[in-house]
């Protein structure tokens, strides 16, 4: 019987490769025992030039599988200069940029090349002798783009890493618009996106990749490693419990790693606090967002050198950062997602064998959310929403064009021009137009004598402190500095009165799993020292995720509440006055919005209205026998977005910019993004039930 064994054929595809990637084989693949399926498929088409998707498990070596194809076109196209930044790797965070650099200094440089990083923790970057390879983030790379755009004229490609953590966000739109902005001098830039858990990769591609009718490879990897999942759940009622149960984890096996994730900054201070008190400090460590990075450097190689220990963090570890092996993950209560579900469960025990997971729920309807993640992850369902880009870039794009411009100007010709293509058929030339006339009066901009604009005194303002480079809001976030050595540990939420408050000392914050006693506060600088907490700190959360409606309906079948039931229940014992009934929707966060709009027209009203539930303060004596007809549906849909509009463009994150775009062009952005059309059909199958 003849044909190729699969020694043969993964022997046969290390030498094709091999031949393909003469600079860069054996500085990325030399130590490796034999290629991973994504690094033999990827290879080919990268090296020749082409835009791709990556989508590959994680561990399945999607870095050295763009990286070195990306780094071999340049050798082979005789423009890897020295002079030059010929490569851009954008990271999601500054944290997965360090790691980023760290696992890739060594194979770069030894293929001669240099590589540097810039971030908001990193600044430092000189045009006259820029490094080949540069590893960024949104913001530092719109900063860039504005200030030194000259270094920029050179590249040859971009990757983006971990692209589905972005895409659809207020900083996926911000990079997206870079991409793009790229592309208009440089045309044929090669962009590579990688992602563990791309669901729609085809999308990304044309969005992302696609220029010029060109279109890009999407390259995918199924499964992966074949790994068991064991999942334990347990019910805990408040912090407290949370806590024991991670003593007792630890306990029973002592000399283990245990990753713990928490879905807010505050439950991760206090957790690692507690802990710390209890199972010593030097083997519990905290890892979030607002950390400086002196902290999180040190709260990650600690853990990483640690034989046994607790980690605590948000999502800022889900992915990347080199921390070792992790014997087992714990989840206080869900995460937002099925994607933040397996991101964070795959931490655990990389070394092989099965994954184990603790889950951790304060009630039963949370561990059922456990057991559906548990399902959807195994079956690879993700339910991505695809969100409409916001008109809130075009402000910001516009501040950040005039100053990449020598003359200092920009048209609504020129801002539309360097839009994403989905964001020129969104917004035309003089939806531009009206957002640069808000910037105008406003006093943000002004015109010149040829009916250009420039920047005016706030915008210089802004540039000089670079707070135009980024599209995340404001969460009244300050520093907080160690009174004694006056080094910056972090940022924490502080309300505006406790800022300007000079009587603070002794009030009492969680900063990096340790008490901090407030010494002073100064120009929205808060001064601590180490000292014991009375009480746990209270902390703003950010806004909760957006569930989308394909989400929480398999969520509903999952429950077996029905394909097309509104389920409505009287809570409490007994009849008064004050009756309330639960009405089980499982539309989702933004289409529970509307779905209420549109029992209000049937005489419902509402206390809360939730992803799931909602909380019915009144009803009709008779439950309508349907919801009306979609053109009906969709009429009161529209009269309610008209009037509503703002409170669901908080939910879907517009960013700082607003106040620079009109109302309309909020509106028609909500529309879209809600779209009534379809939700009209949708709904219009639906009945509503007495449980």
């Amino acid at each position: 019987m003849s044909g190729e064994s699969a020694s043969d054929g993964a022997g046969s595809d290390e030498r094709r490769v091999r031949a393909l990637l003469r600079h860069t084989w054996h500085a990325f693949f030399g130590r490796f025992g034999r290629l991973t399926e994504a690094q033999a498929k990827a290879a080919a088409p990268v090296a020749r030039g082409e835009s791709a998707v990556l989508c590959a498990p994680t561990a399945s070596g999607k870095t050295e599988a763009l990286v070195a194809p990306m780094m071999e076109r340049c050798f082979g196209s005789g423009t890897a200069s020295k002079e030059a930044l010929r490569l851009v790797v954008v990271c999601p965070t500054r944290a997965l940029c360090n790691d980023f650099l760290r696992r890739v200094r060594r194979p770069v440089e030894a293929c001669g090349w240099t590589v540097d990083l810039k971030t908001g923790d990193s600044p430092s970057f000189s045009a006259d002798a820029p490094p080949q390879l540069l590893v960024t983030t949104p913001e530092s790379l719109d900063s860039l783009l504005s200030r030194q755009p000259a270094a920029l004229k050179g590249i040859a490609g971009i990757f983006l890493d971990e692209i589905h953590l972005l895409d659809g966000s207020p900083r996926g739109d911000h990079l997206l618009a870079l991409v793009w902005r790229l592309r208009s001098f440089r045309p044929e830039l090669q962009v590579c996106c990688a992602s563990a858990t791309a669901a729609d990769a085809e999308r990304l591609a044309d969005e992302w990749c696609g220029a010029g009718g060109k279109g890009a490879r999407v390259v995918r990897v199924e499964g992966g490693r074949d790994r068991e999942l064991q999942a334990l759940f347990e019910k805990i009622i408040d912090p407290f419990e949370a806590a024991r149960a991670l003593e007792r984890l630890m306990h029973d096996e002592p000399g283990s790693k245990t990753l713990v994730f928490a879905n807010t900054r505050a439950e991760v201070e206090w957790l690692s606090a507690t802990l710390a008190a209890s199972l010593g400090a030097t083997k519990v460590f905290a890892h979030h967002g607002s950390l400086a990075k002196a902290e999180r450097l040190r709260a990650e190689k600690g853990f990483l050198r640690a034989g046994s220990g607790v980690c605590v963090a948000t999502m800022t570890l889900e992915l990347g950062i080199d921390i070792g092996d992790v014997d087992r993950v714990v989840l206080v209560n869900p995460p937002p997602n099925v994607a933040s579900f397996t991101q964070r469960v795959g931490r655990s025990n990389r070394r092989g064998g099965a994954i184990r997971v603790v889950c951790l729920h304060s009630t039963a309807f949370d561990r059922m959310r456990f057991e559906h993640q548990i399902a959807c992850a195994r079956a690879g369902k993700l339910f991505v929403e695809p969100q409409v880009f916001r008109p809130t870039m075009l402000p910001q794009q516009a501040v950040s064009l005039i100053f990449q411009n020598p003359r200092g100007w920009v048209s609504a010709k020129a801002l539309h021009k360097r839009l994403p293509p989905s964001a020129q058929k969104m917004w035309s030339r003089a939806d531009c137009e009206d957002v640069l006339e808000v910037m105008r009066a406003e006093g943000y901009l002004h015109a010149d004598s040829q009916g250009r604009f420039v920047a005016d005194q706030p915008a210089r303002k802004d540039w000089r402190h670079g707070r135009i480079h980024a599209h995340i809001g404001d969460d009244a976030e300050v520093e907080v500095v160690d009174e004694t050595t006056g080094r910056t540990i972090g940022t924490a939420h502080w309300s505006g009165d406790d800022v300007s408050r000079a009587d603070a000392d002794g009030e009492g914050i969680l900063l990096g799993g340790k008490g901090r006693k407030v010494t002073r506060v100064r120009d929205r600088r808060v001064f601590v020292e180490a000292g014991a907490m009375d009480e746990a700190p209270s902390f703003l959360s950010r806004m909760g995720p957006n569930y989308s409606f394909a989400l929480a309906r398999d969520l509903a079948a999952f429950a077996d509440l029905g394909d097309d039931t509104l389920w409505l229940s009287r809570t409490g014992g007994h009849i008064s006055r004050h009756d309330e009934w639960r009405l089980e929707h499982f539309f989702g966060t933004l289409w529970g919005q509307l779905l209420a709009a549109v029992l209000r027209s049937h005489g419902f009203r509402f206390k809360r209205v939730g992803a799931f539930h909602a909380t019915v303060t009144r009803r009709p004596r008779r439950l309508p026998k349907n919801l009306g007809t979609p053109a009906a549906i969709e009429s009161t849909v529209d009269d309610y977005l008209e009037k509503g509009y703002k409170k669901l463009a908080k939910r879907l994150q517009p960013g700082p910019w607003k106040r620079f775009v009109p109302p309309d062009l909020m509106r028609r952005w909500v529309r879209a993004c809600m779209r009534p059309e379809e939700f009209a059909q949708v709904v219009a199958g639906f009945r509503i039930c007495d449980a």
